[in-house]
């Protein structure tokens, strides 16, 4: 078998920002070089030490949408979903005549709907929880932008979240190149979204970044303007986009990332980690740094960027003096949607040979001999564009992006690897290590405990999945430790256990090869509700510098890169309960390119009450008793956290290391369907349709499945479109397990949990589900119901679900 790099091109765009509510308002700004930076309207700036950012004027919703479909759009929504909109017009690609299987979707967004978040806890701490709105908590996650654009547009297939902070936007295109090529996708929709907010605002504040005006990229560098909105773009191969007619705006040549390994915000002051992203971009493009002809820099305005990204290029670029210009100087930085709004830019200056200014320029203050193309565009012929986007936690993103050179050309064949598994940490319940997990699950022993941590019968519960108390000083830097919070020193301590149990050491020869994606689906929620709490009930003034940081997702990867040294490329996966099977999925995408060696994927997922609280007002979703999934009496979810880490790599490489392979990866399956915000399709037709996909690409059928670890959890709503998916293709004679009903709702990390319930299966032991009684009589599965021994178990199908109507699956194969 293999693995295609395919020609994968632009033809469609669409942005919605500060300077401009589509691709033609904001292109004839920029040309113009109009500054979009003013007086922020929509938020309340009193107590922050400036009112400027780079906010999008004059705008109505109303205008674009109906009543019905703003009850599931806040303001990240609105904007993505407008940018997707005009992308695919732009593109004049009809969808309704495509395999909607075939159409992915990747959004890069840092806080998603964090404006809804920000609502709901005001009203919590102003008027007590029992008056807040519930329907701002279906908006919350950051994972509903993504929702909204897929429900809009009809896509069913690969649908996935970055959040890398202000990288995000950039790595979401890589994501959704590398899907392409990895063959599930035709077409995907991809960008960045982001909205301006009160935490993002506050938090800059409190680290003295904010500019007082407009800023001053490469010159004054005297702080960073917040931005929102959003840019999309469509990326199909090139040979389907002729086919169709369609007009190429730019080819993606390739992408690169990479981690600094020096500081939670800070860049390397050399520009270091920077430096790496850029040349392997131009590594496997077969590029030299001579073919660039224009870069659109991170240019923050913050004295820091502005010093080692010029750093970096001054080492990149070796006497080549291509101009460099920063676009935030014009919309601000819009987070998570930052890399995507550049890349946008870049492609309209490949189309009209227009290179954009930095405006606000002030040349008294230049530092560096570069063109920074100062306050007025330039003009000339471009070929390729590289943009680079840098963010908290040392994560860097470069982008190449080339004139579409008119004739295909050979396209690199990559010899399929096979994907194995060497080592698990792994920290759940009342498990303190895999062998414990294991031990659960074996014995049909609960991972379940009495919370005792804050008084939950307000919240009308009474267990949950809590970690016990684990002497994190044993397996992390303890300087790095007092900088951490809950759930980075969860996926820290199960990142140290994998490394441990794959024999895998971390040096200087191999820190580069060695890449990290870390997976979540409640995210930091503990940080961000001490940060939140504090800018509400004090004012923005009081902001705890020393929390921010860990606010944003990928404050995780980042301590983990600090721990163990590890400098190789860097994600962010928050798809909601699918992040862990979807960072699985990515990681086999680096290691087919042989872009890394091994890759840690490494899942976290908190406990609290804050999550508590926020949940608890969804109608029926938490349960008082025991979480019983697939009962008759079955009455809601009962919360669990937990954090599970796996060394993934090829098994030549683990043959080499001489390391304990322990299960293979060999199929994946990755769909989505168009319900509305926090439902699922009652049908079941594409969580079926995702376990056929995992079949086809393991190459096996459903009667090869010899065990199964389903995603039910005791909500009986969605426990019933699984059973009836799983009985539609697998009959009733497949073993089938329930996790959850051990370790309760993880969010990301129960497919890991899942994983590992297959493993033990390969072992010859099959799970039980716990607490089931009497199963319903809907359900016409073969349910182990008592630990059953069983011999030649070869195949396991993992299933995973978010509410955000998403399904993942895995065909894990016992290695031999």
């Amino acid at each position: 078998m293999q693995w295609k790099k395919y020609q994968v091109v632009v033809t469609g765009i669409g942005i919605i920002s500060a300077n401009g509510h589509h691709i033609e308002e904001f292109w004839q700004n920029v040309q113009a070089g109009s500054c979009g930076i003013k007086l922020v309207q929509e938020l309340d700036t009193s107590d922050l030490s400036t009112s400027y950012g780079g906010e999008v004027g004059q705008f109505n919703p109303t205008d674009h949408f109906t009543k019905r479909e703003l009850l599931d759009l806040d303001r990240s929504g609105q904007f993505a979903v407008l940018a997707a909109r005009e992308a695919v017009k732009n593109a004049r690609i009809r969808f309704t005549e495509m395999d909607p299987y075939r159409i992915g979707i990747v959004v890069g967004t840092s806080l998603g709907g964090i404006r809804s978040g920000e609502q709901f806890h005001k009203q919590w701490i102003e008027k007590g929880i029992r008056k807040t709105n519930p329907g701002l908590i279906y908006k919350y996650p950051i994972h509903v932008p993504a929702d909204n654009v897929a429900r809009d547009l009809n896509i069913k297939g690969h649908k996935s979240v970055i959040s890398n902070a202000c990288a995000a936007g950039t790595n979401a295109i890589g994501y959704a190149l590398d899907t392409i090529r990895a063959g599930k996708a035709d077409v995907v929709v991809t960008g960045g979204v982001d909205p301006l907010t009160k935490l993002s605002l506050s938090g800059f504040n409190s680290l003295q970044a904010l500019c007082d005006g407009p800023s001053s990229p490469y010159s004054k560098s005297d702080g960073v303007n917040i931005g929102e909105g959003a840019a999309f773009l469509i990326l199909e191969r090139r040979d389907i986009a002729l086919k169709r007619g369609a007009t190429i705006l730019a080819e993606v040549l390739d992408y690169a990332l990479s981690a600094d390994c020096y500081h939670q915000t800070a860049p390397d002051p050399a520009g270091d980690g920077a430096l790496r992203a850029m040349r392997h971009v131009l590594q496997q493009a077969s590029l030299s740094e001579n073919d660039i002809s224009y870069i659109n820099g991170h240019g923050t305005g913050t004295p820091a960027n502005d010093s080692s990204e010029p750093k970096a290029l001054r080492s990149l670029l070796n006497g080549h003096q291509p101009p460099i210009s920063s676009t935030k100087s014009m919309i601000g930085h819009m987070l998570g949607a930052a890399g995507a709004a550049e890349a946008v830019t870049s492609i309209l200056a490949i189309r009209d040979e227009i290179i954009p200014p930095t405006v606000n320029f002030k040349a008294e203050y230049r530092a560096f001999d570069f063109d920074f193309v100062p306050n007025h565009v330039k003009k000339g012929p471009l070929q390729v564009v590289l943009s680079n986007s840098f963010a908290f936690g040392g994560n860097n993103a470069t982008i190449l992006l080339q004139k579409d050179q008119e004739q295909a050309r050979e396209e690199k064949i990559y010899q399929k690897k096979r994907l194995v598994i060497s080592g698990i940490g792994a920290i759940a319940g009342n498990a303190k290590h895999k062998e414990d997990v294991f031990d659960l699950l074996r014995n049909g022993e609960s991972g379940l405990t009495e919370i005792a941590t804050f008084d939950s019968t307000e919240y009308g519960i009474k267990h949950a999945g809590i970690i016990p108390d684990i002497s994190y000083r044993k397996y992390m830097n303890p300087s790095l430790l007092r900088k951490m919070d809950t759930i980075s020193r969860q996926a820290t301590v199960a990142t140290r256990m994998a490394l441990q149990d794959a024999n895998l050491k971390i040096n200087r020869r191999n820190s580069e090869r060695v890449g990290v994606i870390f997976a979540t689906g409640t995210g930091p929620i503990e940080t961000v509700e001490e940060f939140n709490r504090i800018v509400i009930s004090e004012g923005a003034q009081k902001a705890n510098a020393r929390l921010f940081p860990n606010t944003v997702m990928n404050a995780a990867a980042g301590h983990i890169g600090l721990n163990f040294k590890l400098k190789g490329p860097t994600s962010t996966i928050c798809a909601g309960g699918v992040s862990a099977i979807n960072a699985l999925f990515y990681a086999n995408n680096f290691i087919q390119q042989d872009i890394c060696d091994q890759v840690i994927v490494v899942t976290s997922d908190e406990f609290n009450e804050p999550l508590v609280a926020g949940l608890h007002r969804i109608p029926h979703y938490l349960s008082g008793n025991m979480p019983m999934p697939f009962d008759a009496h079955s009455q809601g979810h009962v919360l669990g956290s937990g954090s599970v880490a796996f060394v993934v790599e090829s098994e030549e490489s683990a043959q080499e290391r001489d390391a304990s392979i322990l299960a293979e990866m060999t199929g994946f399956g990755l769909t989505c369907d168009n319900s509305r915000v926090a439902r699922i399709n009652p049908t079941g037709e594409e969580w079926k349709r995702s376990f056929e996909l995992a079949l086809e690409s393991a190459d096996i059928t459903a009667h090869d499945i010899d065990f199964i670890a389903s995603a039910a959890g005791g909500l009986w709503s969605f426990d019933k479109v699984e059973a009836k998916a799983l009985h539609d293709l697998f009959g009733t004679k497949t073993p089938v397990t329930a996790p959850k009903s051990v370790f309760g709702e993880t969010h990301g990390t129960a497919g890991a949990l899942g994983i590992l319930s297959a493993i033990l299966a390969f072992q010859g032991t099959l799970a039980p589900i716990q607490n089931l009684s009497a199963k319903h009589e809907a359900v016409d599965l073969d349910l182990i119901m008592e630990t059953r021994e069983a011999k030649n178990i070869n195949h396991a199908l993992i299933s995973s679900f978010a509410y955000g109507a998403n399904y993942n699956s895995l065909v894990l194969k016992r290695y031999e």
